[in-house]
């Protein structure tokens, strides 16, 4: 099982990354993080949006079978960045990789 990043700009069903996986065994990962929200400046309106389209696409990768891990910004256990939540959801899901896009 590998773990496949969506990005906030990559909201789309034929990202390569989602193309070259399997929706039956691997898990997609999306994350609300400071680190991307901050590392340059945003109207908040702007993060809002990005945070809301995220989530649309997340409900509809499941509705079209996929399994998706999806952290909110508040949830209590958000690492606060891409790399940690890929490492979090690595242990929770025992993956062996992970397919992303190039930003």
């Amino acid at each position: 099982m590998r773990l496949v990043l969506v990005l906030g700009d990559q909201l789309s069903p034929s990202l390569s990354a989602l193309c070259k996986t399997d929706k039956a065994t691997d898990v997609v990962v999306m994350a609300e993080v400071a680190g991307e929200a901050t590392y340059v400046p945003h109207h908040p309106k702007k993060i809002a949006f990005t945070f809301m389209a995220m989530r649309k696409f997340a409900d509809r990768l499941r509705a079209d079978g996929w399994r998706v891990a999806y952290t909110k910004l508040d949830d209590p256990e958000n690492t606060g960045s891409i790399a940690g939540e890929l490492i979090r959801r690595a242990a929770e899901f025992n993956a062996v990789g992970i397919v992303y896009s190039e930003p």
